[in-house]
């Protein structure tokens, strides 16, 4: 009976981690959906094995959802290895309960994709990104955020 609860278990895991949907896109292409996005948007730059971005994501979704309910996007932008696409970076997100889209850059030269993103990017994660552009509001974050400082700058974003 234990075997068939564990093995019902793992398939609801696998399940759950596989609906998790990650998209690939290049550099053009996230540029480009930053600039059309018509609401408040926060873009959190990320990796599997970058233990301060995964720190904060949990908190990023939690204010957001609970604060600025369908006010504010969130898009996580993992810039994990070639081979962890897709499979490995949604199973990790799907444990980890990442209910945000995530895309994942492939362009891999950051002396191209950072300073499309902003001139003074020097590559390191966590980075957070946070755009209105209907109020030409843009500001970068190369470090990770404290949930007061999310807080802070979210409220800035949006008001």
């Amino acid at each position: 009976m234990k075997k068939y609860f564990v093995f019902a278990v793992l398939v609801s895991l696998h399940l759950f981690a596989a609906s998790q949907q990650v998209t690939k896109m290049n550099i053009e292409e996230l540029t480009d959906y930053i600039s059309k996005c018509e609401k408040p948007l926060v873009v959190s730059f990320w990796a599997t094995w970058c233990g301060s971005c995964v720190e904060e994501i949990p908190y990023f979704m939690s204010t957001i959802k609970e604060k600025y309910n369908g006010e504010v996007d969130l898009l996580l932008v993992s810039l994990d290895i070639k081979e962890y696409y897709p499979k490995k970076i949604a199973a990790f997100a799907g444990q980890r309960k990442f209910t945000v889209p995530i895309v994942w850059l492939s362009e891999r030269n950051a002396d191209v994709f950072c300073p499309k993103i902003d001139s003074s990017w020097t590559g390191a994660i966590p980075s957070t990104l946070m755009v209105n552009n209907k109020k030409q509001y843009r500001r970068f974050y190369e470090q990770g955020l404290t949930q007061f400082q999310f807080d802070k700058n979210l409220k800035s974003l949006v008001e």
